[in-house]
């Protein structure tokens, strides 16, 4: 029991923790996983819909994710702790380490040990058999450091002056520090206290409720004022993608419009420390027609005017449409494998599901226009058809008639019954001869120019529509779009602590490398009218411009004793 170390004391503990918890090891730690977990919340899109994240990952990866909190990480307790300890960590730091470095930068020791000074990698001696007078070669060395600090202090027969430049160069490591520590302090204000949600104003329409996720639940908030938008434009680049999308809106609080303006991606519109920025955009329920083409042989067409996002069923077939998007514009690369891109606008097109009694559900994608190719010729109406539902199981099915062309389908028609006539004398001539009659009935002894066009469609009709199993074709015939504008409505109070913490860091950081701490001494030592005099020099940072100055300075040293 006697050989035991003594237990150490509850104070010795905390002193003991307090230096571990400021030491350079457990910041970098801390740091490192820190990065590391922000990595994967920058790749990791927060605060989405968890319907999103279900499908993305699949159920098993989805639970884990869930349980690690990965879906709103910054809100988690687990990285609320490490930052935490982080700021502990820089806070016990800066309390063990500045006071030392104010100490340092305030007071200069001019002196020098003899073996310190023999340990200096930059060391020059002179031994000179006569002494030269202390004061005038003083007075050539500061001439030769301008802009420098200098302190002397005599210690028996030596001389010691010292030189000094950059020697706050510790205000630098301390700003850095500081800074860290109040960038980090604004983002825990952000996290706990800011606002980030969207919301879904559609053209004329306002709004003043936000969205915003809570771990896995929606969370709503009222604003203190309503947000209308005025009009919504959108621009394209020639390969179809958004080039600019732009809100003109307007700020209406208790009741008054008090601020309209336009903002655009990255220009946010700014009140009462609130920023709504331009986040996205999508269909608010446009207007679209369609022509329903009767495939019972009647030659019928109904038209129906319907809403994207309307459900359409018609009484007599049971027949079903409910339409999920419309696009007003659809460009497609028309250029063949191995060939330049050739872009080219295909026209509107509205996206529907589409049911009935016996009928496989589909998604289909109509367009307006009929498919013009390259050479500029027309190859009848189409559409896309997706028989699992998915849009990139999409096939191409051409329709063969140009729909846009009411000739077209009664020519058809008019093929059709003539067909019928043959009954079982169906031959190569005959059917030439019962399209001849047709053409005959449908245009009588006026054919048009593409006569011959109109023929090879209708004939490609009949092989085609036939096996189209619904009782109805629809085809868009006309649009009126209506855009919504998505927002983005942020309050951040810890947004103007985080650019104070960066100005002092860019400060510090100016400090720390464009400002080192140089120190250079002239030791004169006299003895019995001889003297030797040595020149010593360091530095922690940019070491080789300061051995080129050291150099230089030495040369001229050399010239002016030996002279």
């Amino acid at each position: 029991m006697a050989n035991m170390p003594r237990m150490q004391s509850f104070s010795d503990l905390l002193k003991a923790l307090w230096i571990r918890l400021g030491s350079m090891s457990l910041a970098v730690v801390l740091l490192t996983i820190l990065s590391i977990a922000s990595a994967i919340g920058t790749v990791l899109l927060q605060n989405q819909n968890q319907a999103d994240y279900l499908q993305q990952f699949g159920p098993l990866w989805y639970w884990v994710f869930r349980a690690l909190g990965l879906f709103d990480m910054y809100h988690t307790w687990w990285f609320l702790t490490l930052l935490g300890f982080l700021m502990v960590s820089l806070t016990a730091c800066l309390w063990r380490h500045v006071p030392l470095m104010l100490k340092e930068m305030r007071h200069r020791k001019a002196t020098l040990p003899e073996r310190s000074l023999k340990n200096f990698r930059h060391l020059h001696q002179w031994k000179l058999k006569k002494a030269p007078a202390a004061e005038a070669l003083e007075k050539t060395f500061r001439g030769f450091l301008p802009g420098w600090e200098f302190k002397s202090e005599a210690q028996g027969d030596r001389l010691f002056i010292r030189a000094d430049k950059g020697r706050y160069n510790k205000w630098g490591y301390i700003s850095v520090h500081g800074a860290i520590l109040i960038i980090l302090l604004g983002g825990l204000i952000s996290v706990q206290f800011g606002i980030r949600g969207n919301m879904s104003v559609p053209e004329g329409g306002k709004e003043s409720t936000i969205f915003f996720l809570q771990g896995t639940d929606t969370a709503t908030l009222e604003m203190p004022f309503e947000v209308r938008c005025n009009s919504f434009d959108i621009d394209f680049f020639p390969t179809g993608a958004p080039k600019e999308f732009r809100s003109n809106l307007t700020i209406i609080d208790e009741g008054k419009e008090v601020l309209t303006s336009d903002i655009i991606v990255n220009e946010p519109l700014y009140y009462k420390g609130m920023r709504i920025y331009q986040a996205s955009y999508g269909d608010a329920g446009s207007e679209v027609s369609f022509d329903m083409f009767h495939m019972d042989g009647s030659e019928k067409i109904s038209q129906s005017k319907m809403k994207v996002y309307d459900n359409w069923e018609d009484p007599e077939t049971g027949m079903s449409m409910k339409i999920t998007d419309f696009k007003q514009f659809n460009v497609e690369n028309m250029a063949n494998a191995g060939e330049a891109a050739k872009f080219k606008d295909i026209g509107p097109a509205v996206e529907f599901e589409l049911r009935g009694p016996g009928l496989q559900p589909v998604k289909i994608k109509s367009f307006m226009e009929p498919f013009i190719d390259l050479e500029g010729k027309n190859q009848g109406s189409f559409m896309l058809v997706s028989m699992t539902g998915n849009a990139a199981d999409y096939q191409s099915v051409g329709l063969g008639l140009d729909l846009t062309n009411p000739v077209e389908w009664k020519l058809y028609h008019n093929f059709l019954k003539e067909l019928n006539k043959l009954g079982k004398k169906k031959s190569e001539n005959a059917n030439l001869e019962a399209f001849k009659r047709a053409m005959k009935e449908t245009f009588g002894d006026d054919l048009p120019e593409d006569f011959e066009a109109i023929a090879m469609r209708t004939i490609n009709a009949v092989n085609m529509l036939s096996r189209i199993p619904w009782p109805m074709l629809p085809l868009l015939s006309d649009h009126q779009k209506h855009y919504y504008t998505g927002l983005q409505v942020a309050q951040d109070p810890g947004m103007n602590v985080v650019w104070l913490g960066s100005a002092i860091l860019v400060v510090g950081l100016c400090f720390m490398f464009y400002m080192p701490h140089r120190k250079i001494w002239l030791v004169i030592a006299a003895d019995a009218g001889k003297a030797s005099i040595s020149l010593a020099g360091m530095t922690a940072q940019n070491k080789l411009a300061f051995e080129r100055e050291f150099h230089d300075l030495f040369m001229k040293l050399d010239k002016d004793l030996s002279a």
